[in-house]
C-alpha cells in the first residue's frame, strides 16, 4: 500500500471562482456515525461569535461528508454533527481563537519558500538543540525565535527540536496536551509565520525537527469523539484518550495519523519528527501503527530531495525501532536513550530520582560502554545474554542511532522546581560531564539554556481553561512524583511556572557557553577527520573515583576524553599524563601539578597522544 497525504480531508482552497473575489473551498469531514452534518460559517468579534451561513453537507461514502462553497482564506467555520453544537474541524489547520474556537480556512500557496536548495543535515553531523518556542525568547513567537538562531549556529548546533506545536488549550503549555493535530499553536503566530521560522533555520543550515504526540489526545478541547470513534475503547493513558489504532473504524484513524506525519514534512518543510512516548502507542493490529508510520515515512522520503528523520522517544533501547538485525532500510533513524543521562544524575545527586527506573553508581560505565542498560518492551535491565541476542555480531553501530543528552525537558521539568543540573550539583560538575555526551559517538542533544548554565528554571506548566482540569493537573503532578519535596514549587497552572522559564540573557554563564562551543567545535573536527566513530572507541574507568575515559584510536594517535564527575566534597585524585600527551582542553583552565602527576578534581581533560 502506497501512503500519500490525503489533501482532500479538511478545508482546502480549490480554485478561483468567476472572479478573484470568489475563491472556492472544499470542506470534507469524516463522521461515520453521523446522520447529518452541517457546515456553519461564522464571524468572530472578540469573544462574541455569530453565524453567517449554514450549509448541509452531502455524504460521499466511507463515512465522509463534503461540500464546496465560495469561501476565501481566513473564513471561520465549524461543523454541526447531528444535534451537537458546532465543533472545530478535526483536520483544522489553524485555530486562531484556541481549541474551543472556530477553525480557519488556510491558503497553503501564499507563502513563498526560499529553501529550494536545502538538502538537510547528514545524520553524523546532527547536534540537536531542544527548545520550547514559548519560552525560548521573551516574545514567545515563531518570528521572535529567529533572532536567536545565529547564536545556535555559533554554538555548533546543526538541528533544533521543537516541543509539540499541535494546538493545545490556554496561553502556555508544554504542548503535550494537543487536540488539533494539524493546527500549529496560535499563541506562537500564524502558519505562515511558522514557515518563515523554518525557512530562516534552513537559511542558516539548521534542520528542524518537530515533536509529535500520537499516544493520546489532550483532555480539553478534544472533540474528536463527536465526529467518530477516534478514541480507543480498550486502551488508555494517564494523560488522555488513547487513539483507536486497532478497533472498528481504525483504518481512518490510522490514516489520520499517517497524514499528520506527512503533513508536517510537506506543508511546513520540517526535517524530521520525534514521536513522543512510543511505548504508549497501543496497537494490537497485525501491523503496528509504528510500523505503518515507518513505511509511509520511508515511501514519502524517497520522493524528497532532502534528508528527513524519524525519531522515536523510547528512552530505553528498543530493538524493534533500531539496531535489530531484521530491521534494515525501514528502521527508525534514531531513538531517545536516557541511560547515560540518568547514570550521570545518579552520581551528581544520589538522592534525586527523575525516572521510574533504578540506576546505580556503577551504571555510567556500562551505559557508556554498551550504549544502554534498560531495554524494551518492559524496561528490564539487560543481561549479557540479552545484549548478545540484540547484537549477535557484536557491532555497536546502533549507538550512532541513539540520541543522548545531559538534560532534557523531562529531566528538568520533572523536578518540582524545574531545577537544572548545575543548580542541583554545580557548574563544574556540568562542565566535566558534558563532554561525555558531546564527544560520545551518538547523536548529542542539548536542552535550551544548558549550554550557558542559565539560571531560569523550566518547571512543568499547563494552562487549562477548565478549572477542574487545572486542579486535577496540580494535584496529579505531585501524585506522579510523591518522593520529591514540593514545598515552594510553582503549581503547573500558576502563570509563574511559565514566566519563570522565559529566556533572560542576563542569566547566562559565558564561561560555560564558551566551553560548550569549544567542545562542539572539537566534535566537528573529530567527525570530519573520521576518528570520532564508535568503531574507534575504547574505555578506561576508575569507578571508585568516578573517572571515565573515552579513548579514540586514529592511526598512530589516540584522542582521550577524561572526565571526573565525583560528588561535591571529593578530594582530587592523581592522574598521570605521559610526556607525549598534548593537552587540548581543560574544563577548569588549570591543572594542579604535583611531581609527575596531574591532580584531577572535578573536571574534564582532553588530550592527544
Amino acid at each position: 500500500m502506497i501512503h500519500k497525504l490525503n489533501s482532500d480531508w479538511g478545508a482546502w482552497l480549490q480554485s478561483t471562482g468567476s472572479s478573484a473575489k470568489e475563491p472556492l473551498t472544499r470542506f470534507r469531514v469524516w463522521a461515520p456515525l453521523a446522520k447529518r452534518v452541517k457546515l456553519k460559517i461564522v464571524h468572530r468579534d472578540g469573544a462574541r461569535e455569530s453565524v453567517l451561513d449554514w450549509h448541509r453537507m452531502r455524504p460521499d461514502g466511507d463515512g465522509f461528508f463534503s461540500i464546496e462553497i465560495k469561501a476565501a482564506a481566513g473564513t471561520l467555520y465549524r461543523y454541526k454533527i447531528d444535534e451537537n453544537p458546532g465543533r472545530p474541524d478535526p483536520r483544522s489547520r489553524f485555530q486562531p481563537f484556541g481549541v474551543h474556537g472556530p477553525s480557519q480556512v488556510v491558503d497553503s500557496d501564499t507563502y513563498q519558500w526560499q529553501d529550494n536548495d536545502w538538502q538537510g543535515v547528514s545524520k553524523r553531523d546532527l547536534v540537536i538543540y531542544e527548545l520550547h518556542l514559548g519560552s525560548f525568547t521573551s516574545q514567545g513567537t515563531y518570528i521572535g525565535a529567529i533572532e536567536r538562531l545565529d547564536d545556535l549556529v555559533d554554538l555548533g548546533i546543526t538541528a533544533i527540536e521543537i516541543l509539540p506545536l499541535a494546538q493545545s488549550p490556554g496561553k502556555w503549555n508544554w504542548g503535550y496536551d494537543g487536540v488539533n493535530f494539524f493546527a500549529p499553536r496560535n499563541t506562537f503566530g500564524t502558519p505562515d509565520e511558522l514557515k518563515s521560522f523554518v525557512d530562516a533555520c534552513h537559511a542558516r543550515g539548521l534542520a528542524v525537527i518537530i515533536d509529535v504526540v500520537y499516544n493520546h489526545v489532550g483532555p480539553e478541547g478534544n472533540y474528536l469523539s463527536d465526529f467518530g470513534p477516534y478514541a480507543s475503547q480498550k486502551h488508555g493513558t494517564p494523560w488522555g484518550d488513547a487513539l483507536n489504532f486497532d478497533e472498528q473504524h481504525a483504518d481512518q484513524v490510522r490514516q489520520f495519523v499517517i497524514d499528520n506525519v506527512l503533513f508536517w514534512i510537506d506543508e511546513f518543510h520540517f526535517d524530521g519528527l520525534r514521536l513522543d512516548a512510543v511505548h504508549y502507542m497501543f496497537d494490537d493490529s497485525s501491523v503496528h501503527i509504528l510500523d505503518s508510520i515507518r513505511v509511509a515515512f520511508r515511501q514519502h522520503q524517497s520522493t524528497l530531495d532532502r534528508k528527513t528523520y524519524l525519531i522515536g522517544e523510547a528512552n530505553i533501547y528498543d530493538s524493534d525501532l533500531v539496531g535489530a538485525p531484521h530491521i534494515k532500510e525501514e528502521h527508525y533513524d534514531a531513538i531517545w536513550s536516557d541511560c547515560i543521562m540518568h547514570s550521570i544524575i545518579k552520581i551528581g545527586h544520589p538522592d534525586l530520582k527523575l525516572t521510574d527506573r533504578e540506576y546505580q553508581f556503577t551504571d555510567l560505565a556500562e551505559s557508556l560502554e554498551h550504549g544502554y542498560i534498560f531495554a524494551a518492551p518492559k524496561a528490564v535491565r539487560v543481561t549479557n545474554e540479552l545484549r548478545k541476542k540484540h547484537h549477535p555480531a557484536g557491532s555497536r553501530k546502533f549507538v550512532e542511532s541513539m540520541i543522548t543528552a545531559l538534560q532534557t525537558h523531562d529531566s528538568v521539568g520533572n523536578h518540582p522546581h524545574g531545577s537544572r543540573l548545575h543548580q542541583l550539583t554545580s557548574v563544574d560538575f556540568q562542565m566535566a560531564a558534558a563532554p561525555l555526551i558531546l564527544l560520545y559517538p551518538s547523536i548529542p542533544m542539548i536542552f535550551m539554556g544548558e549550554e550557558s548554565a542559565i539560571e531560569s528554571p523550566f518547571p512543568f506548566f499547563a494552562d487549562f481553561e477548565d478549572q477542574r482540569l487545572r486542579n486535577a493537573v496540580d494535584r496529579g503532578r505531585k501524585h506522579e512524583y510523591p518522593h520529591h519535596n514540593w514545598q515552594g514549587s510553582p503549581l503547573p497552572s500558576n502563570s509563574q511556572a511559565f514566566y519563570s522559564s522565559v529566556f533572560n540573557p542576563a542569566d547566562e554563564n559565558q564561561r560555560v557557553k564558551k566551553w560548550y562551543a569549544t567542545i562542539l567545535a572539537f566534535r566537528k573536527k573529530g567527525i570530519d577527520a573520521g576518528w570520532l566513530d564508535v568503531e574507534n572507541l575504547s574505555f578506561h574507568f576508575d569507578l571508585e573515583n568516578h573517572v571515565y575515559r573515552l579513548n579514540y584510536q586514529h592511526g598512530n594517535s589516540m584522542t582521550t576524553v577524561c572526565c571526573r564527575i565525583d560528588h561535591l566534597d571529593a578530594n582530587p585524585v592523581p592522574w598521570p599524563l605521559d610526556r607525549d600527551d598534548r593537552l587540548q582542553f581543560d574544563s577548569q583552565n588549570e591543572l594542579c601539578i604535583g611531581g609527575n602527576e596531574s591532580m584531577l578534581p572535578r573536571q574534564c581533560l582532553i588530550w592527544i597522544r
